[in-house]
Formats: structure tokens, C-alpha cells, sequence
């Protein structure tokens, strides 16, 4: 995971078996003999802005090993950008809870109210609300919460964005050097934070998907007398008496994701508490932090305040994150590190407790399933890369795999059964051209993991006659090619799997 904001910080890292970017965790075995602690959330814990050795779970790891050896302290992360307490419910389900933790952690950071809300979340990012890239919940007629599992086609429908404005040729020109240029990408990223954009400046794209959310009726009432003009009067509306519906739900939501959490620690004899982030108790954010306190008191969770604990420290709360980014830098890691610290020496009987709930498997990356799943047929043709046909995807598998393996061209061209299928430009060519390299940003994923490669891509929706792929060197010539007709091959499955007939491996 390569990640800057172009001023601060340029970071290297790579993500674990499981996908997040932190060590290995421990085994079941590992974790259950000691006192581990499990952090849940957003970009905070995600903490793409620092080394993992930075890392504040990393660095109470650290410090209990230091001043509470007797506790035999273990850790481990689980954070996503752009969540909430509601859409990082499957990172305990599926990830923490197999490590039976002593402790639960859930950082809590001022976007969270609006991560939870659907809607709220959706006027930020684009995404639709109902067919998210989360887990979400939704309000029956009754009142009640159903849960949304998570859309995996959430990125083919975002919500409708409006054309690009225009630009003149020297904005053409400049957007051209700082594509090209670190220097120019610097200075351009410098200026527009040294001069912001007016926050007051109505943003017509917020504006526009409002609107278009008001429309469905499952949101007409939720938004009725209420339209955001700018991203910076959406925050604020929480430190109102009288809030508009859809806040009102935001906070209902919110609850009952620490609802949930907070049956899910009973459950299984964890222990639960939340840290708030320094950002939470000062200015806008204080209504925020608050409202949150007010819920985990409820609830008996107990809170961890950074920002007290900075301002006790003699600290500045400015020098916890970086000067252009509101994001931890190493300082605000280690204070928040030594917030746990001071909580867990005044609160050790947490280590005690021995967890009753039943053993879980052992964590296995999803990648595998997905793998065996997928190899489980027989292969639409072999080559290099054996390659499964899917509905409407062509996935690519080979093992063992080495980097000579993903650094060749592939080319994939695809033929319809009507010629006339084919965009305009390819119609004298008689076939689709999709040729891709193993490492592009394509909404598919490409995959390496041991000694296999696995990279799926998405064929044309229309109905397609044969298939030509294979992998060449740009002036040396060709690799390995393949071609199957789609037909004789659907035709070949639906065989193999017609009653009577034995299954393909």
C-alpha cells in the first residue's frame, strides 16, 4: 500500500493475510494464552499515514511489555476508511472475535455519526445508500433495524454525478505537468492548502445527489426541510437541539451499532471500551464527543479520552496529527498508545477474566475460499494461467506463480456473436480489445498470495461468441495465447453437472 497527501507523509506498507494493513495476527492459540487487545475502526486504525511499527496498538504492545509483563500483552487492528461502528460490525464477527480478545476496543472519530447513517454517508461519498459497499442497516416499517449485507456491485451504482465543469487550456495544461511531475503535484497540493476553497461556496454536486436522494420516498421524509448547500454544514447539525429526521436516525443507528457491540462483548466475556480520538473534544467536534459520552454511559462502555489525556500531559493538540491532515502522525499514535496504557494499569482485571465462548477456526484469508471455490471446476482452457469463465467474469489462475508471471502484457479480445455489439471504434476490428497489465486499477482484483496469482476481469455484457487471451512482451513478441468458444464451453459445464453425471473436480 503506497499512500501521501503530497506534504506529510509517503508511506510504504503491506496489508496482512486478512487484507488490513498490519502484522500477522497471532494464532487463536497465541492470542487466547494472552491478554489481547483488538482495535476496531476507521482510517484511524487503518493508519495509512505511518509505518505499522508506529502504529498506536503496535506501540502499547510495546509499552505493556515494558510496564505490564505480568499482563503479557498481545494486539491486534482491524480498520477501513469511511466506516462506521455499524459497517466495522463484520471486523468483530468475522476477524477479532476469533482471537477470543480480553479487550474490545472501538475508536471512535467525529465522522462516525454520519459513517452510520446511510444517507449522510452517501452525500459525502457518492455511494448509494442502497446498495453500499458496507454492511448497513435499514429502519422497517415497525421501527425495527434490518441489516444490509454489503453490495458487491456497489461501483457500478454510485449515485449520479454531475458532467466536469469546462477547463480552460492553461488548467488543462497544469493538470498535464502535475500528472508528470512530483515538484508540480507538491506545489499544486501546497497552494490548495494554503488557499482552501470558500466553505461557505455552495457545492452543486452535494447539492444535486440531495436532491436526487429527496425524490426516492424512502428518504423524502428523512430529508424533508432540510438540504445541505456546502460539506461544511453537515458536521455541525449534530450540536443542534432540534435536529432534522435524518440526524435524529444517525443517532438511532449509531446506537444501536454500540447496542450490538456491547450484546456481542457479553456474549463472549470481552470486555468493551471506546477511545475517542484527540479531534473529538474540541470546537465543532465537542457536541459530538458529548452526544457519544452520553450514549456509552448508557451503555456502561467506558470512554478513553485522548484530548484529556494530551492536555493532562502538558501536550498541544495540534502537534497529535500532521500539519495538513487531521490523520495521527507518530506522536498522536504513541498518546493514544499511552491513553490505553494508563487505562489498562487502572483497570487490569480486564487481563483476568477468562473468555468462555466457544473455539472459532483459525483465520483464513478470504482469498483462499474465493480460490478453492473457483478451482473447484474444470477450466474453460489451459495455457500459462488456467482460465475459469464465471457469468459474467473470466478469472486467470496460475501456481506456482512468480513476478515474471504478472510482469508481461495480457491481452484479451473478445468476439460477440453480433458484430454490430461492438462499440463504434472496434466494429471494423470484429472484436473488443480489453488488454490489461496484472497491476492496473481496475475494479477487479488481481492477486498474489504464495505461489498462485489470481486476477479476475469482467467481460462485456454482451452476448460473446469466443474468447482470445494471453500474455505478450511488448516488442518481443507473444508468451501464451488461449481461445475458447463460450458456448461449447457452458454447454461442456451444464453436462458435467447434469444429474447423474459426476462432478468436475
Amino acid at each position: 500500500m503506497r499512500h501521501t497527501n503530497g506534504l506529510d507523509f509517503w508511506t510504504i506498507s503491506r496489508t496482512n493475510s486478512l487484507g488490513f494493513p498490519d502484522r500477522e495476527p497471532p494464532s487463536s492459540e497465541r492470542a487466547a494464552a494472552s491478554c489481547h487487545i483488538a482495535m476496531i475502526g476507521d482510517s484511524f486504525v487503518e493508519a495509512r499515514e505511518v509505518p505499522i511499527a508506529d502504529k498506536f496498538h503496535v506501540r502499547l504492545e510495546e509499552l505493556a511489555a515494558r510496564e505490564l509483563p505480568n499482563l503479557n500483552v498481545t494486539t491486534s487492528a482491524f480498520g477501513r476508511t469511511n466506516t462506521g461502528q455499524i459497517n466495522q460490525l463484520p471486523f468483530y464477527d468475522q476477524f477479532a472475535r476469533r482471537l477470543r480478545p480480553d479487550l474490545l476496543v472501538l475508536v471512535f472519530v467525529p465522522n462516525d455519526f454520519m459513517d452510520n447513517s446511510p444517507p449522510l454517508s452517501a452525500l459525502i461519498s457518492g455511494r448509494d445508500p442502497d446498495r453500499d459497499a458496507y454492511l448497513t442497516v435499514a429502519r422497517e416499517p415497525d421501527g425495527t433495524f434490518r441489516r444490509r449485507p454489503p453490495d458487491p456491485g456497489w461501483w457500478e451504482n454510485t449515485l449520479p454525478r454531475l458532467p466536469p465543469l469546462p477547463k480552460s487550456w492553461l488548467h488543462a495544461l497544469w493538470a498535464d505537468v502535475t500528472e508528470e511531475s512530483w515538484a508540480a503535484s507538491w506545489l499544486d497540493t501546497k497552494m490548495s492548502v494554503m488557499f482552501p476553497p470558500d466553505a461557505e461556496r455552495q457545492d452543486p454536486q452535494l447539492i444535486a445527489w440531495a436532491e436526487f436522494l429527496s425524490r426516492r420516498p424512502s428518504y423524502a421524509s428523512l430529508l424533508d426541510g432540510w438540504r445541505p448547500t456546502t460539506r461544511g454544514n453537515i458536521r455541525p447539525m449534530f450540536a443542534k437541539k432540534n435536529l432534522p429526521p435524518v440526524f435524529e436516525e444517525a443517532l438511532e443507528f449509531t446506537a444501536f451499532a454500540l447496542d450490538q457491540f456491547k450484546a456481542r462483548a457479553e456474549r463472549d466475556g470481552v470486555s468493551l471500551a471506546i477511545l475517542a480520538v484527540h479531534l473529538m473534544g474540541r470546537g465543532d467536534n465537542l457536541p459530538l464527543f458529548e452526544r457519544m459520552n452520553a450514549m456509552a454511559a448508557a451503555r456502561g462502555i467506558p470512554v478513553i479520552d485522548q484530548h484529556n489525556y494530551i492536555v493532562r500531559q502538558g501536550g498541544r493538540l495540534q502537534d497529535a496529527n500532521f500539519a495538513h491532515d487531521f490523520h495521527w502522525n507518530a506522536t498522536g499514535h504513541r498518546w493514544a498508545a499511552e491513553a490505553l496504557l494508563e487505562s489498562l494499569k487502572q483497570n487490569q482485571e480486564v487481563c483476568a477474566a477468562r473468555k468462555a465462548f466457544e473455539p472459532l477456526p483459525s483465520l483464513r484469508p478470504y482469498y483462499l475460499a474465493a480460490y478453492e471455490s473457483i478451482t473447484s471446476g474444470e477450466p474453460a482452457a489451459r495455457s500459462d494461467f488456467d482460465l475459469y469463465l464465471g457469468e459474467n467474469t473470466l478469472t486467470y489462475l496460475k501456481s506456482p506463480c512468480g513476478a515474471p508471471d504478472t510482469q508481461a502484457h495480457f491481452f484479451l479480445h473478445v468476439v460477440p456473436e453480433d458484430v454490430e455489439d461492438l462499440p463504434a471504434h472496434r466494429l471494423k476490428y470484429g472484436f473488443d480489445n480489453l488488454d490489461f497489465h496484472y497491476n492496473d486499477d481496475g475494479s477487479m482484483p488481481a492477486l498474489v498470495f504464495g505461489d498462485r496469482c489470481m486476477v479476475e476481469r469482467r467481460l462485456p455484457d454482451y452476448p460473446i461468441a469466443s474468447v482470445r487471451t494471453g500474455q505478450y512482451t511488448p516488442g518481443k513478441g507473444e508468451i501464451w495465447k488461449a481461445e475458447f468458444p463460450i458456448r461449447t464451453v457452458r454447454g461442456e459445464a451444464a453436462a458435467r453437472s447434469a444429474p447423474g453425471r459426476a462432478p468436475g473436480r
